[in-house]
């Protein structure tokens, strides 16, 4: 291909659109994928296997809503699905509602559903499963690995959990079962809720970043931190207006101070090392990123170490860490770019190409279920 008498790679036009896919997808959706706990939760509507359409708001009066994200393929799913189902089983004449909503593809076909309804089946699901249609359920709720827990009581999110980690699965478990006025004494953890005011700020800020007024933003975003400390939200997205703003050191310096308040938040510390691997700290990241990936729940820790391990001279390490993100969840562009990066830059031009290609594509396929695959 030649343009203005230079030869362009067919990997630079790939890249190209793929940056610029991304570029238009982010100016209107949100800033940095992090939780919602505090804020109202996104509205739905969805089919289930059989056709029959469910909507969030159908479980309204609900004491305590768990949404569980899962897929066929994330090897976690059928233990979160079978928790789930005797949670269902115990509490669910108590008030408290279980949904399962399915991604296992931006479009699914018939094979696909079938496929939904055996899991379901086999793991003896009898809560409702729904059909995510063009994974915009999952991207409303900034899903980072597959299987996730989203937890609704009073209009309100009170509660996420990325992934389903033993411990943390544990304690999700200990919670829902103390809204529910079960709980065992000495084992439960006080659940952390942040401050309203401070949500309300933070959520504010998000709306000016998405509109590019980042000034507003950081000045929102500090008067959130300091109403409630603990509310790690707003040091995150503060980060990410500093780094779009061309400070890299205030970016460390705030989430140097959300640390202080969580030592052990794993997208803080995923967030810091990112900073530091673009910044060519590529140590210090590599050191913050390995303790963030020991939880195996957050998948941008694995793209963001296997990014510092390439530019540690680490490419086969490198490339299993991109595994492990795909593997926690494959809808995520930032993989595909990257890892595109790391293969143009070590001379792989095909690879880097399905790559751009397959990052392009996520960003403007978009799509849903194939109604046709649906029993009447």
């Amino acid at each position: 291909m030649w343009y203005c008498g230079h030869k362009i790679s067919i990997v630079f036009v790939l890249r190209l659109c793929a940056m610029l896919a991304v570029l238009l997808y982010t100016a209107n959706g949100p800033a940095l994928a992090i939780d919602q706990v505090g804020s109202e939760p996104e509205a739905f509507t969805l089919l289930t296997p059989d056709g029959k359409k469910v909507s969030l708001s159908d479980y309204s009066e609900s004491k305590v809503t768990a949404i569980l994200f899962w897929s066929t393929w994330s090897s976690k799913s059928p233990a979160a699905l079978k928790r789930f189902e005797e949670l269902h089983r115990k509490y669910g004449h108590k008030g408290m509602s279980i949904i399962g909503i399915n991604a296992d593809n931006q479009i699914l076909g018939k094979e696909d559903i079938e496929a939904i309804k055996k899991s379901a089946s086999d793991m003896k699901v009898t809560f409702p499963i729904l059909l995510d249609n063009g994974l915009k359920t999952f991207r409303a709720y900034n899903v980072m690995a597959l299987p996730s827990t989203v937890v609704i009581s009073g209009s309100k999110v009170i509660y996420v959990l990325p992934g389903f980690p033993l411990v943390g699965a544990e304690d999700l478990m200990d919670y829902l079962a103390s809204l529910m006025g079960d709980q065992q004494p000495g084992k439960l953890k006080n659940v952390y809720r942040p401050r309203y005011d401070a949500v309300a700020d933070t959520n504010l800020a998000a709306g000016f970043v998405r509109e590019k007024k980042l000034n507003m933003a950081a000045l929102l975003l500090k008067k959130a931190i300091t109403k409630d400390p603990e509310y790690i939200k707003p040091y995150l997205l503060l980060a990410r207006v500093y780094e779009a703003d061309n400070k890299p050191a205030e970016a460390e310096g705030i989430l140097g101070k959300a640390l202080v308040s969580n030592p052990s938040n794993v997208q803080v510390i995923t967030e810091l090392g990112w900073v530091l691997a673009k910044s060519g700290r590529i140590k210090d990241a590599l050191d913050r990123l390995e303790k963030a990936v020991g939880h195996n729940s957050y998948t941008p820790s694995h793209y963001y170490y296997a990014y510092a391990l390439w530019k540690d001279g680490r490419m086969k390490e490198a490339l299993d860490e991109f595994g492990k993100a795909l593997k926690l969840n494959p809808y995520d562009v930032n993989i595909y770019l990257l890892r595109a990066e790391l293969y143009e830059g070590s001379g792989m031009l095909s690879q880097a190409a399905s790559d751009y290609q397959k990052a392009l594509e996520l960003r403007l396929k978009g799509g849903g279920v194939d109604l046709s695959a649906i029993n009447p």
